[in-house]
């Protein structure tokens, strides 16, 4: 359900931080608007020349989760400490743009600083601008003329993105630059996944290391209160 919840920025029961990581011009911004629009309700949106972060309340199934996606710079000055940015993120979306292969090959470079932060739980690849890649090559007075001339030489295989997804344990997706139906297919695997990580009923010892930060509605329950009482001697 796509309700509007409250937006005490307290009132959930569980929080995800989610980071887009790639190159400068690959669709972040785009792909960021697109799922936080479409999936959930905005509730805040914070912009610098450096980052982007929006927050999104979502309610699912009686749990209300707050998602906050950072969209990382994507310049070459940006990878020695884009780490920091990512530390502490329960999923990490690494996207590049199929019709720039450079986007691709420095994809091994973002993944290998970013895991210098911490062990991300989710990791997700997106292969963005499908939809110029399936586009006809047309004539000079073509529509499409524009759409082919922003391909490269080498547009990058789905083949080649599997093997790089493989490599690193992640699930790859193609998304289009235009239409919601791919975003949506990306958001159901990501929410899913988040879902995963979380034991019901939440027990404090599961969720330990998972990076889910715990809401005031799952803080607030009494059960939870009785099994993070238990858990609490062990850390005397």
């Amino acid at each position: 359900g796509f309700q509007n919840p409250s937006q005490d920025s307290q009132n959930y029961h569980f929080r995800f931080k989610i980071a887009l990581v790639g190159d400068s011009g690959v669709g972040k911004s785009t792909f960021l608007d697109a799922i936080s629009q479409t999936l959930g309700s905005v509730v805040e949106n914070e912009e610098s020349s450096e980052l982007h972060i929006k927050t999104t309340f979502y309610i699912d199934d009686a749990y209300q989760y707050k998602i906050v996606y950072f969209d990382m710079p994507g310049k070459d000055r940006h990878l020695k400490y884009v780490h920091k940015y990512v530390n502490g993120s329960t999923a990490i979306i690494y996207l590049f743009d199929v019709t720039k292969r450079q986007s691709f090959e420095r994809m091994e470079q973002w993944i290998s600083e970013c895991e210098r932060a911490c062990e991300t739980p989710i990791k997700i690849l997106v292969g963005n601008k499908i939809d110029i890649m399936n586009q006809p090559v047309g004539n000079s007075n073509s529509p499409n003329k524009k759409a082919n001339s922003l391909i490269s030489g080498n547009p990058v295989t789905k083949v080649e993105a599997i093997n790089l997804a493989r490599k690193y344990g992640m699930d790859y997706f193609e998304t289009s630059s235009i239409g919601e139906a791919s975003i949506v297919q990306v958001f159901d695997h990501l929410f899913n996944s988040l879902l995963a990580l979380i034991p019901n009923p939440p027990d404090p010892e599961q969720l330990l290391g998972k990076n889910v930060v715990l809401g005031q509605r799952v803080l607030n329950d009494v059960k939870f209160k009785l099994s993070l009482a238990e858990l609490l001697p062990n850390y005397d």
